[in-house]
């Protein structure tokens, strides 16, 4: 299609401007808010709300490279097989709980990689995969239309995280459901930035708004040891370059990855919570009104 992509036609009646919540007019090449008049481009089927950022950590300009030059097998052997942390089977745990063939499911911060055809992805950057490029302070879908957020690794990249939450709550349908993938012991990564870390019962405080489905942890003690090792090697031995400290990174990944799977021992048990590098949460919103 020249204009939205088949499957953004589907989930069409839910977009809103993002500036001032108006419903949106659609044409071939752009989307233009009955309310405000804002106008938003439409390039080879996805919908542009922002204007398209650069990467500027240099670790995180070479996974970019990386993402753009490898696309779908960026995720399927670079991070499933070689980073060093434990696989994570993130559309597993989605279609557990989830069924997009019914019900409206949003990607916050997809990258180069689509889970499902079904699912809509959305990010700051413009990678291929990508039907929604916007800021995540400004979501456009109109309130109590979507029936679940899903992200991996993307809350700790955001200033203020409970102002997101906020807006997926805003968003979401009341019995709708949030499944997150978020950092506690876990080394800083820039992704384009990196702000904050959560223990489980930090996340029960950034959800309270909404009730606590199920919490595990994603990964293990292994995979803690193997992140602070690599991390550790990369600076001392990149000696203070940070282009050199990103390639080392990679190549001590390609090295030691095979350690990650002793974790199997460990993860999705809730003792561990205590030492998990990520912990995976599942949350449903209560029939109450929206965060303001």
């Amino acid at each position: 299609m020249t204009g939205l992509n088949i499957r953004l036609e589907r989930f069409k009646p839910i977009l809103s401007c993002p500036s001032c919540c108006g419903g949106l007019d659609f044409k071939n090449s752009s989307a233009a808010c009955r309310d405000c008049s804002a106008i938003y481009p439409i390039r080879n089927g996805r919908i542009y709300f922002v204007k398209v950022s650069e990467h500027t950590d240099e670790l995180d300009k070479i996974k970019g490279r990386l993402k753009k030059w490898l696309g779908k097998y960026y995720y399927t052997i670079g991070r499933n097989i070689l980073a060093p942390t434990y696989p994570f089977n993130y559309i597993r745990w989605i279609r557990r709980y989830l069924n997009p063939d019914t019900q409206i499911v949003v990607d916050v911060g997809c990258g180069n990689h689509r889970i499902d055809d079904r699912i809509i992805c959305l990010d700051f950057f413009d990678y291929d995969p990508v039907d929604i490029v916007c800021d995540l302070s400004a979501l456009p879908f109109k309130p109590n239309s979507v029936d679940a957020f899903v992200s991996r690794s993307v809350l700790e990249h955001v200033p203020d995280p409970a102002r997101i939450v906020g807006h997926f709550h805003r968003c979401t349908k009341v019995g709708g459901l949030g499944l997150h993938l978020i950092p506690f012991l876990f080394p800083f990564h820039a992704s384009p930035s990196d702000f904050q870390r959560y223990t489980h019962k930090g996340l029960e405080q950034l959800f309270k708004e909404w009730e606590i489905v199920e919490q595990t942890n994603a990964t293990g003690p292994i995979t803690l040891g193997l992140l602070c090792i690599i991390e550790l090697l990369s600076i001392i031995f990149s000696l203070g370059q940070a282009q050199v400290k990103g390639v080392i990174y990679l190549l001590l990944c390609g090295i030691l990855f095979p350690l990650k799977y002793l974790d199997a021992l460990f993860v999705n048990r809730k003792t561990f919570l205590t030492l998990a590098p990520s912990i995976f949460t599942v949350v449903r919103k209560h029939a109450q009104g929206p965060i303001s």
